[in-house]
């Protein structure tokens, strides 16, 4: 098979930025809007982040079972984001508004409109994801896609996370005299609006430019039980759904973190920029973006998986992250030289993680297929997702039930220091605990890359006899 060109691969990971647009958002933002925006309390608001999304994650594998067995003349997987994404962008909008209701009206507003994002996530980005597994069968061109998916990941992460609080002050505008938001939920609903706009094109450029090209065994008729059965038993999967469960979680908790690590720990709150004063939290963020839209501007993934092998690299990348994340407790209140510094680290390290999981699950659907005779594309990616899900929800809840149980109160301008400590654990040691579980999962997978040759070749001469029969 060909090599994908340079405007499919593009046209195909402009996806990523509006999936990213909600992702992270949600991520560096949704606990901060839900406790000192919206209004909750910090343990209802960890039920609510944790409960929707960790049932929601069981949608995943029904998703994926569902377009699997999809068959339309824009294939399996593409026509999910013709039809989705105009409610998930109207979705992303709804879920930042905050009605005028009393405190149980507004925990209704937010499970009803968060589950129901969650759900639209689920169909969106299922289907997205195992697209990427179906636009070519080349496993060496499938990292190379996926390096450009997460380049374009890491550019609406920049949006989302260098301009969420520059508009949100825009919108919401800011108190001269304190330069705190005057009007943060007409801020944040502005914003969203802002994002969702820039997800609608990215989603319909995607659907437009993009061809699937690998289709399961002609003959192939299977059941839902078998292709469950199939996956259980498919032991590079297994690892690889650890990992991914496992990075999200230390992700998720690290992430929640920020706004409150920003505002309360740090003493430093802006910093000048070529004459602009700007917030350190958006600065912290923008800067590990740029990082790793570097390194994923450079074939770094691909350079490293050759010399070193797919796991290999994950191993050493994991490690790296764990050390970096560890290292930010010891930063003090005004190293934000230091705390910089980590971020660099880090961010280089995980930026070649990504592109190579992501190649190495299409890998194992390929797997599969060459052990079982039969494919399951939507089901093996849209089970990652059901472990990303559950991963994040419990990740991104921990900071809340803990700085609840701590009586955490977003009206006390200096928190006291039990709190300090615990957004400081959050930041650094808890989430680098997380990563070390993770490099050592990592080790348990055994599928190799000269495998993954034999494994391809072997399929591609087994596809050309099914057209000949």
């Amino acid at each position: 098979m060909s090599k994908l060109s340079i405007k499919e691969k593009l046209g195909f990971s402009l996806g990523e930025i509006g999936g990213t647009i909600s992702w992270q958002g949600m991520m560096f933002y949704l606990a901060y809007f839900y406790t000192d925006v919206f209004g909750l309390p910090a343990i209802t608001a960890g039920f609510l982040l944790f409960i929707p999304r960790f049932f929601d994650a069981f949608v995943d594998p029904i998703v994926g079972a569902i377009a699997d067995r999809t068959n339309t003349k824009h294939g399996k997987f593409r026509p999910f984001i013709l039809w989705i994404f105009i409610p998930y962008c109207i979705l992303m909008v709804l879920m930042y508004v905050t009605p005028s209701f009393g405190l149980a009206g507004k925990i209704a507003y937010a499970y009803v409109t968060y589950i129901l994002m969650m759900v639209l996530y689920s169909f969106m980005m299922t289907p997205y994801n195992a697209l990427g597994g179906v636009i070519t069968n080349d496993h060496v061109d499938r990292t190379s896609l996926q390096s450009f998916r997460f380049m374009m990941a890491f550019i609406g992460g920049l949006l989302v996370r260098g301009l969420t609080t520059p508009l949100v002050k825009y919108f919401g505008g800011t108190n001269p005299t304190t330069d705190k938001i005057i009007d943060e939920q007409h801020g944040f609903m502005m914003t969203m609006i802002v994002f969702s706009i820039i997800s609608l094109v990215a989603f319909f450029i995607t659907f437009t430019s993009t061809k699937e090209r690998v289709h399961p065994p002609k003959q192939q008729k299977t059941s839902i039980r078998t292709d469950l059965k199939d996956l259980m038993a498919n032991r590079p999967w297994v690892v690889l759904f650890i990992v991914s469960s496992l990075n999200l979680i230390y992700v998720g908790v690290w992430s929640s973190s920020f706004a409150y690590y920003f505002k309360y720990y740090t003493s430093v709150k802006t910093l000048n920029i070529f004459g602009f004063q700007y917030d350190v939290m958006s600065t912290f963020n923008v800067f590990g973006s740029l990082i790793i839209i570097l390194v994923l501007a450079f074939p770094t993934a691909n350079f490293l998986t050759r010399k070193l092998g797919k796991r290999n690299t994950l191993i050493a990348c994991f490690g790296i992250v764990f050390f970096s994340i560890s290292a930010l407790y010891t930063c003090k209140p005004a190293d934000i030289g230091m705390m910089l510094f980590w971020q660099f680290v880090q961010s280089a390290a995980a930026a070649c993680t990504m592109p190579i999981v992501w190649g190495m699950y299409a890998d194992v659907a390929d797997y599969s297929e060459w052990k079982n005779s039969r494919r399951a594309t939507g089901l093996v990616f849209s089970a990652v997702v059901l472990g990303q899900k559950a991963g994040i929800a419990l990740g991104a809840a921990i900071p809340l039930w803990i700085l609840g149980s701590l009586d955490y109160n977003k009206d006390l301008a200096q928190q006291p220091d039990s709190i300090l400590l615990a957004i400081k654990m959050c930041m650094s040691v808890i989430p680098a605990s997380i990563a070390l579980i993770t490099t050592l999962t990592c080790f348990f997978y055994k599928l190799s890359d000269q495998e993954m040759d034999q494994i391809q070749a072997e399929l591609i001469e087994r596809r050309a006899l099914a057209v000949v029969a």
